[in-house]
């Protein structure tokens, strides 16, 4: 078995959404329609942050980025949020422009979307989960404006001794963007014993429970499909925290998004009796509730449903019924989100959901749609190429890779795409070393082209194709093939920077 990856668990539930219920707004004749984003100069904001005394909001992102986009559709339009923006200098940072990957270094955030609240003196007070009800973010964009107690003196106290953290410094553990603090975080052992120790020290019941779940989906193994296998210990204080959170509305809100994206793997992880039979019931009622619930974000709304179907897998056959709900909720997502940010938050969601019921047909026929509707279209080709793969079609699934790599633009982006492209290669097709060489020549290009670039998400990507690259090798005979690419990898990285000597150590066995 293996453990379930904190970022496909928790922290890429927080990413996946943003849920957008209005709290008080200024009036209308004062309120900004949008957010006066800085692009690009974190320098320049941070300098003028020193100057004037204003703290600095900084948000990295991409623009192929599903989660990225249900935020800026959702939490970026509120305009609660919009008016309290406008106490800082707000920073958009797109990963592609230049610079951006070492900012991410910087900063030690490993995923896109990442919200950053600085100091006027650069500090980070924190970084803030988009799982938070939206509610709540505004008065969590006050409190963080008017604090200088940086997020690593709350860190260190918590690690000495969370019983003395004061009740500001829980609100912001309570709102931070666990899962995405390479810097702070290298190992995920390190924050999961953080978390374990906030969760018994915390000073409210709910948010014992909070962390609780956190540590859990953390440390729990999982099966072969990815499903939750939980120890004797865990199952029994999975069940009891729901048990309380399930019955309690202020609860179930609280933990909205948790529920919707891993709450029908918990309950499923349970060992069969009467309570998982109760929990059960009781989420799925939640889950319905959440499905017809417009204040939640269509992403939050599509998980509850597909949530909601992976509890009737666990107990036997979907029914007929729940598929029909599926494909008529697609269809009005399909119908009626007409604007390309909505749609690119949600639209490979429902194609999942629909994958999910069986319907691999229509799941197929909304992402070739979308190719020609969205500005994007790599991310759907890519669906299509991971759809081949898995239907046996070798050939169409490298095709579709390669497409969307064609298809992609950015810098960080196009290294990202070509890596993709070049590890289906290695994975469908091994025994063609021309293939390889010529998508692996793919990465080397791209990474080329945008000098001093290896950083971060960049630099993460290339050294996992790079370890891709040698097992393949060392598998299938290709020290041809790897001799042939060296010349190229050295003209790469003389050009990036500091990190040239790491960059040059690529495709070298360990």
């Amino acid at each position: 078995m293996k453990k379930l990856p904190f970022l496909a668990a928790v922290a890429s539930i927080a990413f996946a959404t943003a849920s957008c219920n209005q709290s008080a707004e200024p009036p209308a004749a004062q309120q900004a329609q949008e957010i006066a984003w800085r692009h690009g100069d974190v320098e320049d904001a941070l300098a003028e942050a020193k100057e004037t005394g204003k703290p600095v909001l900084l948000y990295w992102g991409a623009e192929w980025c599903p989660p990225c986009a249900q935020m800026k559709a959702t939490l970026f339009k509120d305009p609660a949020f919009i008016a309290k923006t406008e106490g800082f200098i707000p920073v958009y940072l797109d990963g592609d422009t230049q610079g951006a990957q070492k900012w991410g270094e910087h900063f030690g955030a490993s995923g896109y979307p990442t919200v950053i609240v600085l100091s006027p003196a650069g500090e980070e007070i924190t970084r803030l989960a988009s799982s938070t009800m939206a509610s709540e973010l505004p008065a969590l964009l006050t409190l963080a404006a008017g604090r200088t107690r940086s997020i690593d003196a709350v860190i260190a106290d918590a690690r000495a001794d969370p019983n003395g953290l004061s009740a500001e410094d829980w609100r912001i553990l309570a709102g931070f963007d666990w899962g995405n603090d390479s810097k702070r975080f290298e190992k995920p052992e390190d924050e999961t014993k953080l978390l374990a120790a906030l969760a018994k020290a915390a000073p409210d019941p709910a948010l014992k429970r909070q962390f609780a779940l956190a540590v859990v989906l953390r440390e729990a193994e999982t099966d072969d499909e990815d499903r939750l296998v939980l120890t004797a210990q865990q199952a029994t204080k999975v069940g009891d925290i729901l048990s309380t959170v399930l019955a309690s509305p202020a609860e179930t809100g609280a933990n909205a998004t948790l529920l919707a994206f891993a709450g029908s793997d918990l309950v499923g992880g349970l060992p069969k009796g009467e309570q998982r039979e109760k929990l059960t019931a009781l989420l799925t009622g939640v889950l319905n509730a959440m499905q017809q619930d417009k204040d939640l974000s269509l992403v939050e709304r599509t998980a509850a449903l597909r949530s909601e179907v992976d509890l009737a897998e666990r107990e036997g056959d979907v029914p007929a019924a729940l598929k029909d709900k599926v494909r008529k909720w697609v269809a009005t997502i399909d119908k009626e989100t007409s604007d390309e940010i909505a749609r690119k938050s949600v639209l490979s969601f429902a194609a999942g959901a629909l994958r999910q019921i069986g319907d691999d047909a229509a799941a197929k026929k909304l992402l070739l749609a979308e190719i020609g509707k969205s500005s994007t279209p790599y991310y759907y080709m890519s669906s299509l190429s991971d759809m081949a793969e898995e239907e046996g079609d070798n050939a169409a699934a490298v095709d579709w890779a390669r497409k969307a790599y064609e298809a992609s633009e950015g810098p960080a982006t196009r290294v990202q795409w070509a890596a993709i492209y070049s590890r289906t290669v290695m994975n469908l097709t091994p025994d063609d070393d021309d293939a390889v060489r010529t998508s692996a020549e793919a990465v080397l290009t791209e990474l080329g082209k945008s000098p001093d670039s290896y950083y971060q998400r960049t630099k993460a990507i290339v050294d996992r194709w790079s370890k891709a690259l040698i097992a393949w090798s060392d598998k299938n005979g290709g020290d041809a093939v790897l001799d042939a690419l060296q010349g190229q990898l050295a003209k790469v990285c003389a050009g990036q920077g500091k990190d040239a000597g790491a960059c040059g150590s690529l495709m070298k066995s360990a």
